[in-house]
């Protein structure tokens, strides 16, 4: 009985050890522009809090076209949806995507909430 106790324990100190997460903090954000000076993503550097190893982290944003194709602004993906960005980068709106609504509407993108700016 000891013996199955002792495999016991140390199988769950293994899998307790196994589980630990590591914790990053955000110690500086780039900007990343195209050749028309548009913002196209952003490059952030990451710090483990234990070990102090760096990380880099790259998102691009996806272009958003108006009916021309021409691009009118650029969508960040998020956890919950995504946010929509105007050409220098600004956040002029989110986009929530909701699972609820996708078995009446599949082809649907989510709720979209956009902030114009004043005149």
């Amino acid at each position: 009985m000891k013996l199955t106790t002792a495999i016991a324990a140390l199988a769950l100190s293994c899998l307790l050890g196994a589980c630990e997460t590591v914790e990053y903090r955000i110690v500086n954000t780039q900007v990343i522009k195209n050749d028309q000076g548009h913002i196209v993503g952003h490059k952030d550097l990451l710090r483990d809090a234990e070990t102090g190893e760096d990380v880099e982290h790259v998102t691009m944003y996806t272009p958003r076209l108006d009916k021309s194709g021409a691009v009118v602004g650029y969508e960040e993906p998020v956890m919950r949806g995504t946010v929509l960005r105007g050409l220098d980068g600004r956040r002029v709106g989110v986009r929530y995507s909701d699972l609820r609504s996708r078995g009446s509407n599949p082809g649907g993108e989510g709720v979209t909430v956009i902030v114009s700016p004043p005149p």
